[in-house]
């Protein structure tokens, strides 16, 4: 199936061309904002206007990082929350984007479900394990501080987008062996979940060589010399044990070169007993999330993360 028609169509109609990739990380996160924010006007749907509070977490070797809290209401005083990892390649992106502060807040009303969005930091500067690690130590945070922070230390659940949803992925094998938090859930869109491969191995004949090349310098950002590819911190579907996971949602785009992560981690999930539920959007590119005023299917997929979180409910 091609490409999602109404997104050819409005992003023709609009002339704004994708951006160029860029060696220089500075650059590439101008050219990256810069993008969405010309787009995001005409393609994508506003946020709800929810309180927020800002925190700044404490992690131990790497630097502080902070945590933007969205509330669906004021009244409730034990939210189910949500930690959140925005996508980007692990060197772009943040809370300061404006589809991630939109979907962010709209998530957080739709579902009645507090999302704690981490800005972790990014690579070059801070490589693999830094993002992961302040990342558990703001899941710790939300849970020692559950109460004052108004949530539910029995209802969490874990959240990410592309590169996000590595990270997401990694902390619930992470938790799993040290901390282990209850966690009751996991939402992954197009995970990006098997760094080991060469990218220019990724199917040429649906990712322009440029793209490949571009996946190829952003893992050589996030990811040291040295660092084992196959530890499932890095790449999670090359996890050896995947028993007690908390069951997931996961949501893979038809156009997408790195689809077929999402799917392989859902076998490798329903193998091991773990309950999954596993969607592939049809036409839907890999940011389709970007373009849910103009696409059904990105507001279908939006709709699917809400129904999943609205299930912390009970």
């Amino acid at each position: 199936m091609p490409l999602d028609a109404t997104i050819v169509r409005a992003l023709t109609e609009l002339g704004i061309p994708l951006p160029e990739p860029s060696s220089d990380p500075h650059e590439q996160r101008r050219r990256a904002i810069g993008f969405e924010q010309a787009i995001f006007p005409h393609l994508g749907l506003p946020g709800d206007a929810v309180r927020t509070s800002e925190h700044l977490v404490a992690v131990a070797g790497y630097p502080d990082v902070l945590v933007r809290l969205y509330y669906p209401d004021a009244t409730a005083t034990e939210h189910p929350v949500c930690l959140f990892f925005f996508g980007g390649g692990f060197s772009q992106g943040g809370l300061h984007h404006p589809a991630v502060d939109a979907q962010c807040a709209r998530r957080a009303a739709e579902s009645g479900v507090v999302v704690a969005a981490v800005s972790y930091a990014l690579a070059p500067e801070h490589p693999f394990p830094a993002a992961l690690e302040q990342g558990s130590a703001v899941l710790d945070w939300l849970i020692r501080e559950a109460g004052a922070l108004g949530l539910d230390p029995a209802r969490v659940a874990l959240w990410g987008q592309s590169a996000g949803g590595n990270l997401a992925a990694a902390l619930a094998l992470l938790n799993r062996e040290r901390a282990q938090h209850h966690l009751a859930l996991q939402i992954l869109e197009v995970p990006f979940l098997d760094l080991t491969d060469d990218p220019a191995e990724r199917d040429l004949s649906e990712a322009p060589e440029a793209e490949l090349a571009a996946l190829a310098m952003i893992l050589r950002w996030y990811l040291p010399d040295g660092t084992d590819r196959r530890n499932p911190l890095v790449s999670p579907l090359r996890a050896k044990d995947f028993a007690g996971l908390p069951p997931a949602y996961i949501l893979t785009a038809e156009c997408d070169p790195i689809r077929r992560d999402g799917a392989d981690y859902a076998a490798a999930l329903a193998d091991a007993g773990v309950p999954v539920s596993a969607i592939q959007l049809l036409g839907l590119p890999h940011g389709g999330a970007l373009f849910e005023r103009v696409s059904l299917t990105a507001r279908t997929a939006g709709a699917v993360v809400v129904a999943a979180l609205r299930t912390l409910h009970g």
